[in-house]
């Protein structure tokens, strides 16, 4: 195809017809409306549009018959637009502003001839957009220059209404998750592992965890674009948030400049007597970058240059974790980032950009006060990206092309030797972290990541009952995990304080030997020696053809002292280190319109996503066949004048099983370790991990992805030029839940009432002579019991999957959990106001209802190990822990004349709700209730204290030559020195380290008041 002014004309005026937004990764549109002075719309006007982000030159339009004219593929940023037309004198407006994924709209009244040139301050393109039903906030230059905001653009998340920061400090930049959404996992930690994350366009979530792997430099960002829901089809998207960073492209005018950040160990408050102290962090951060032409308006160069440091000082007199007198530094971060674009405008109809970023880094966990000094570990992280991208235009059709690797290391290795293995004691009663945790760290685990993408998208224009953008694309790739795993000095223990404790005791303290005696029972019994040995030592089968059952080791005693200290319990035994890379191949399309009939906006969607699942020796594990995810929004211009919407959405996500849980089930050239269980005086396998072997865990042909439906209703308005009002009301709803399953529990009902009478101490007592409520448990626990058929998979059939696990050649079979389901419900109210006459800024209110029974994300964990977690029973119902009620966030700024700057950002939310929880190996999971409250949802029953925390900046700018301007200023984090508890331990000793370790006590506080000193230079 030629590409001549007449074709090029015909394409723009097919674009002004359609009225529609054309959208590539980071890419907006404005729409000009032209009128008279009388109102009347004004053909055949020449716009003319510039901007420092736009590649290119100047564009221009023709207005068509109403007035209208479009820009679509438009860098975010400022626009000028000049306007010609007979009869009018010229009318130029500046400040126009184009935001990410959306179409922004101007209107310009002209003026009768008679006059020079108007120009017009936009005060700002209308922020309602009636033409899409996604809801987002844009996080710009302006406010990251002007807000105390943490430096990572997982920090900057905190300023995005809906969007919520566990663990207190909203600079402390852990991985944030939607209120309206999953927020905790069963580590008890920061959950949110159903986020996306994007650089340019390009994937950069962990493909195991689930969390944000990348971050840039603050000066490099144009623009973060975070959406909360209603998402379309084009995107993946999973469930949880979606955050696009995009980068800044160059310009035809060299710019740049320095910043400086410094908090010395001085700038941080004291911690108040009483709390867990947080120590004293030092940070410093230098960064560098420079944008700018190779060749105007054809080659655009961006680069950058970040070192940054943090430590922390950890002297606690009061500590539970320190030896008196210790003082400690710990590195939370020490390393740097490069990062380099290039923008290339090789035609009218042809643009390539190229980008390339790495950036290595190390720390440890010595800054947390909770961690004893001997169980130290180093992490190293850190690796490189790139993407590759070409966009082709032809008359109504536009075509992008995008390859990207994502690539990076993360190794976990401990500190020390000196002290011997890994040695966890475990008591019925709370523990000194000093006398629980013997040894140094265990840890040791190499890991690389690596994520491949290659994308097309086609975009074509047309006309036909109404104006039509049809959108269809395809990608392909692949994620994969090479994993090293070791464990550090070769073994590590797990032992009880006191050789007292028997297999059957209601007192036996949570534990490995609790938890692995299903899997202890079966190697017993598949072992002739180990059943004779058993029988010898006093010990009678019960079961049919002389098995040991449950309760027949009831009096087992672990009374053997281990040297390393305690009494012997369990090991996790390193027998072999060998490497794995088990990956999930990806392929997939979408199709959708945005069509358009008067004021109506229908979006109609649908993705098709597969993904086939292989283990490290190349093996199919499985594969899933092509997912449907529609997705369908309605918008309705409720004026007609683009200032007022109300719109609804409904649409699925599909959310991929982690690499984990594919590592879980597809390592068969990985390193072997064993779990083991000391039982007379030797070890007895519990479970044996990774090995050259057959799978070890296999999908059921049942099997579903995990699902999230969203339905949506809302309704946004702008009025005054500078305020925008959005409403949204959110129903939510995860299903097809994935876990591991324990087959010959699930099977058996005989074994699911074994565990119900071990639970609640009930032995061998007939079920006539049981009480009511004991009868009611027993009916519970068999009711849980699943058909054979649940079980097929691998090409086998239920009864012979169950009879592999039975002797130990198939672990686990990977299948949804029946009943499990997350549902959320809640109302978004948000009041954004734009700059103008010195000052901007929002708040916003959100309510939510998050109930549900499980909060498994793919992380193989124990609802299909153990009944007592199964979602069907009562207890395990209710608010989802780690979820709020209310939560509110504002910020404001205000500029002086002078160069003054004030900023504020207020965070403040109902608190978390918890359950009372144990520590089940490295999960903290809900107990088990008391026989008078089994049929009590008891979920997130118990609420941690409310929390707000109010954020400053200051800062002072000025020119000091034509060129170069320079800023100075100070962030001032909790402001009121509030050092309120944030998080409130579950139970006894489930949050190891902490100095308080017994239920409902805090372990984690609000950090004290810190400065924190910036300059910047900018030229």
């Amino acid at each position: 195809m030629s590409f001549s002014t007449q074709r090029i004309g015909r394409a723009t005026a097919l674009i002004v017809a359609t009225g529609f937004l054309l959208r590539a990764a980071g890419d907006g549109t404005l729409a000009v409306t032209v009128v008279s002075p009388s109102g009347a719309a004004v053909a055949g006007a020449t716009l003319t549009l510039t901007s420092p982000t736009q590649i290119g030159g100047a564009r221009v339009a023709v207005t068509d018959a109403a007035g209208r004219a479009r820009f679509p593929r438009l860098s975010p940023g400022q626009f000028r637009v000049a306007i010609a037309a007979d009869g009018f004198q010229t009318q130029v407006l500046t400040r126009v502003e184009v935001a990410v994924d959306q179409t922004s709209a101007v209107n310009a009244r002209l003026v009768a001839v008679g006059g020079a040139t108007v120009e017009v301050v936009a005060v700002g393109a209308a922020r309602v957009d009636v033409t899409t039903v996604t809801q987002g906030t844009q996080i710009d230059t302006v406010q990251l220059e002007s807000l105390p905001v943490g430096r990572t653009q997982l920090q900057a998340l905190s300023l995005a209404p809906g969007v919520l920061t566990l663990g207190g400090n909203p600079n402390q930049g852990n991985n944030p998750g939607l209120a309206v959404g999953l927020n905790r996992d069963n580590l008890g930690g920061n959950g949110a592992r159903n986020n996306t994350y994007l650089i340019d366009g390009m994937d950069v979530t962990s493909p195991e965890a689930g969390v944000g792997r990348t971050n840039l430099a603050p000066e490099l960002i144009q623009v973060q674009d975070v959406k909360t829901g209603a998402i379309t089809a084009e995107y993946t998207a999973r469930a949880g948030l979606f955050s696009n960073a995009t980068t800044k492209v160059g310009g035809n005018e060299f710019s740049g400049g320095l910043t400086y950040l410094t908090q010395p160990t001085a700038f941080v408050g004291s911690t108040q007597a009483g709390n867990t102290d947080a120590g004293k962090k030092q940070v410093s951060d230098l960064t560098l970058w420079s944008l700018g032409p190779i060749l105007k308006d054809k080659l655009w160069y961006v680069l950058s240059y970040q070192k940054r440091a943090e430590d922390t000082t950890v002297a606690m007199a009061n500590s539970a974790t320190l030896t008196p007198g210790e003082q400690r530094k710990g590195i939370n971060y020490d390393g740097y980032s490069l990062f380099a674009k290039l923008t290339w405008q090789a035609s009218k109809a042809d643009t390539f950009d190229f980008t390339f970023n790495n950036n290595p880094y190390e720390y440890n966990n010595l800054s947390d006060p909770a961690i004893l000094t001997r169980r130290g570990l180093k992490t190293t992280q850190g690796g490189s990206r790139w993407l590759a991208h070409w966009a082709h235009q032809w008359d109504n059709v536009f075509l992008d092309l995008r390859v990207d690797r994502h690539k990076e290391e993360n190794t976990n290795a401990p500190l020390s030797s000196a002290d011997g293995p890994q040695n966890t004691i475990k008591a019925s009663v709370p523990l000194p972290p000093l006398q629980a945790q013997l040894g140094n760290n265990g840890t040791l685990d190499a890991r690389l990541y690596q994520k491949d993408r290659v994308r097309g998208d086609l975009t074509w224009l047309l006309q036909a009952a109404g104006s039509h953008t049809l959108k269809a694309g395809f990608e392909i790739g692949s994620d994969q995990l090479t994993q090293t795993i070791g464990v550090g000095q070769g073994v590590s223990y797990e032992s009880f304080l006191l050789g007292t404790n028997t297999w059957g005791s209601a007192t036996l303290p949570a534990s490995q030997a609790k938890s692995f005696k299903p899997r202890v029972l079966n190697t017993i019994n598949n072992s002739a020696t180990l059943r004779s040995a058993f029988t010898t030592a006093g010990y009678t089968p019960t079961g049919a053809g002389g098995l040991f059952v449950s309760s027949d080791l009831n009096s087992y005693m672990w009374n053997q002292a281990n040297p390393a200290g305690g009494f012997y319990e369990y090991r996790l035994n390193q027998v072999a280190v060998a490497s794995s890379t088990p990956k999930m191949l990806v392929s997939g399309f979408y199709v959708q319109d945005q069509w358009q009939i008067g004021r109506f906006s229908f979006n109609p969607g649908v993705r098709l996503d597969k993904y086939t699942y292989k283990a490290d020796n190349g093996q199919e594990l499985f594969a899933t066949g092509y997912n449907a995810a529609p997705r369908v929004g309605l918008t309705y211009d409720v004026l007609g004048d683009g200032k007022a919407k109300l719109y609804a959405y409904w649409g699925r996500y599909i959310d991929p099983i982690k690499l984990d849980m594919v590592r879980f089930t597809g390592s068969l050239t990985s390193s072997v370790r064993t779990e083991d269980i000391y039982m007379l005086g030797q070890w007895v396998l519990g479970n044996t991990r990774g090995g050259t072997k057959t799978v070890d865990a296999v999908f059921a042909d049942s099997f579903k992805l995990p699902k999230t439906d969203e339905f949506r209703l809302g309704y946004s308005m702008e009025f005054k030029g500078i305020y925008t009002f959005d409403v949204t009301w959110t129903h939510r709803r995860d299903y097809d839940i994935v876990e591991d399953w324990d087959p010959t529990l699930y099977t058996d009902p005989n074994s699911l009432e074994q565990e119900a009478r071990g639970l609640y101490s009930m032995g061998s007592t007939p079920y006539g002579s049981l009480s009511a409520a004991q009868k009611h448990v027993v009916d519970a626990f068999r009711g849980l019991a699943l058909p054979f058929s649940a079980f097929a998979g691998g090409g086998f059939t239920g009864q012979q999957n169950v009879a592999r696990v039975a002797a130990s050649q198939l672990n686990f079979v990977l299948a949804n959990l029946p009943g499990g389901e997350r549902v959320y419900n809640s109302w978004d109210f948000t009041l954004t106001r734009r700059e103008a006459n010195h000052w901007g800024g929002f708040a916003s209110f959100t309510k939510v209802d998050a109930k549900g029974n499980s909060f498994s994300s793919g992380n193989a964990d124990y609802q299909g190990d153990l009944a007592q977690y199964d979602p069907r029973l009562p207890y395990t119902n209710g608010h989802l822990d780690g979820s709020v009620d209310w939560l509110f966030k504002s910020y404001a700024y205000y500029r002086f004349d002078l160069g003054l700057l004030v900023g504020a950002t207020l965070n403040a939310h109902s608190g978390f709700h918890y359950s009372t929880s144990d520590l089940v190996g490295t999960r903290i999971l809900e107990s088990a209730p008391a026989l008078a409250e089994f049929d009590s949802a008891r979920l997130g029953s118990k609420m941690s204290p409310r929390f707000y925390q109010l954020d400053l900046r200051v800062q002072y700018g000025r020119n000091l030559t034509k060129q170069v301007r320079g800023e100075v200023f100070l962030d001032i984090f909790n402001f009121t020195d509030r050092q309120r508890p944030t998080v409130l331990s579950e139970g006894t000793n489930v949050r190891n380290g902490a100095i308080a370790s017994v239920a409902d006590q805090p372990y984690q506080y609000q950090l004290p008041r810190t400065f924190q000193l910036g300059v910047r230079l900018k030229f």
